[in-house]
């Protein structure tokens, strides 16, 4: 931090560094001082991406008067990164713009876009000041919530922002342990088991993979090289699995080296050769393929058959304690979010949301949850500690913020009154209408 701040002052009492180019290092400069600060915990974040923003407002003016082009798309890149990282560091502060005006009730109601190609999109005006938007185009949904007002002939929404110490995370309602969590379960166990054979056999991917095999062609001379060449390639494989059996069994075995498991790959590299070369003899001899099996996978190699997705019955479920985290109103579940459930015992155990924002832990005997510690590094870096209701067996429910983690559609739009019509100023040919 002292280097960046030295380095930082010098720069500011440059008189070569206050022209675009170097404002635009300087405002970087400001962004990297945030970023250490807000990782040692350092208040200083939220000024320096603040002097960031007026280092970009002063190069901005200096090119706008040298009438220069190109160069304002770098600094409007380097804006965007200032604007997120005040966002992960909670530098920006809720509520709406003073000048948002007041609310009026003739305007107040359900308004739909018109005028735009491929575009829907909603918006509803509550009589109280709030509002909801809504819009689709492509495969983009975005939604947006806060405070509308009117001044003159212009409405203003102003999406609300939570406060920097707003919490991310809420415990929320609780669901019993039924079949489909059980199913849910299970196919986070075949996920596991996968991860640890890839892991512990990493050549047997190639195991499972059809390999080439050739249609025979219409009846043509077949000469005594050709059938001889098919003859031989067909005992160089046979030789070459059982190999390749034998160096698996060692590769997978509990005392094997690097070296044993190296000599694996290269053992199914040289079968998948002699696989393909004995296929391509037998063809230009016109022969059918031979049927000769594949090298034995040895058993710390092998994967269970997978389940059948009939009903499991209940006294056969393994049951758990897990955790659901997400946000129901967008539709969007968390993974990748760092789990630590407390027992009342003082055990922990820790589990990483996956697709689904699900992750689960075993029962444990005598003693039920009663804390969950959430730890997310992406897109925002935040750790929280939740209270709840004593959790022996079942699912306790996350609430997640969502306004946090991703960036709103817009801060403030501006639409103009036109009749009962509401026009947007950056979507001239876009019409809210009320009917």
């Amino acid at each position: 931090m002292a280097a960046y701040r030295k380095l930082a002052a010098l720069l500011a009492a440059d008189p070569a560094q206050q022209n675009a180019l170097g404002l635009f290092v300087q405002a970087d400069m400001q962004r990297e001082i945030a970023r250490a600060a807000f990782d040692i915990g350092s208040g200083e974040a939220c000024t320096a991406l603040n002097q960031g923003n007026a280092y970009l407002s002063k190069a901005l003016a200096i090119l706008a008067r040298a009438q220069e082009a190109g160069a304002p798309e770098a600094l409007d890149g380097l804006a965007r990164e200032l604007d997120d990282e005040r966002r992960r560091m909670g530098c920006i502060q809720s509520g709406p713009p003073a000048d948002v005006g007041t609310p009026d009730a003739s305007l107040a109601g359900h308004y739909y876009l018109s005028g735009v190609m491929e575009t829907g999109s909603e918006l509803l005006l509550k009589p109280d000041g709030q509002f909801e938007w809504y819009i689709s185009y492509g495969a983009v949904d975005q939604v947006a919530k806060g405070r509308w007002g009117r001044t003159a002939e212009t409405v203003t929404l102003a999406t609300d922002v939570p406060p920097a110490d707003a919490p991310l995370f809420r415990a929320d309602e609780v669901f019993p342990w039924d079949a489909d969590v059980e199913r849910q379960l299970r196919r986070f166990e075949r996920a596991d088991l996968e991860d640890l054979v890839a892991a512990r056999c990493p050549w047997n991917i190639a195991m499972t993979t059809t390999l080439w095999s050739y249609d025979l062609e219409i009846p043509k001379p077949v000469t005594d090289a050709e059938l001889a060449k098919a003859s031989e390639t067909k005992r160089a494989a046979e030789a070459i699995r059982d190999e390749a059996s034998r160096i698996f069994a060692k590769a997978a075995s509990a005392t094997a080296t690097e070296d044993d498991r190296a000599a694996a790959s290269v053992a199914m590299e040289a079968w998948g050769k002699a696989h393909s070369d004995m296929a391509q003899a037998h063809h230009d001899a016109n022969l059918p393929e031979p049927d000769i099996g594949s090298p034995a996978v040895p058993p710390e190699c092998q994967l269970p058959a997978e389940e059948s997705y009939k009903p499991i019955p209940e006294s056969e479920w393994r049951r758990g304690v897990g955790i659901v985290v997400g946000d129901p109103a967008r539709e969007m579940r968390l993974s990748d979010v760092e789990v630590t459930f407390v027992f009342g015992d003082g055990h922990r155990e820790t589990a990483k949301t996956r697709r689904g924002g699900m992750a689960f832990v075993p029962v444990r005997k005598g003693a039920a949850v009663q804390q969950i510690t959430l730890a997310m590094s992406e897109p925002v870096s935040r750790t929280e500690t939740l209270s709840i209701a004593p959790l022996i067996e079942g699912i306790q429910a996350v609430m997640v913020d969502t306004r946090q983690i991703a960036e709103p559609p817009f801060e403030v739009m501006r639409l103009e009154v036109q009749g009962n019509d509401l026009i947007p100023e950056d979507m001239p040919r876009g019409r809210y209408s009320r009917n």
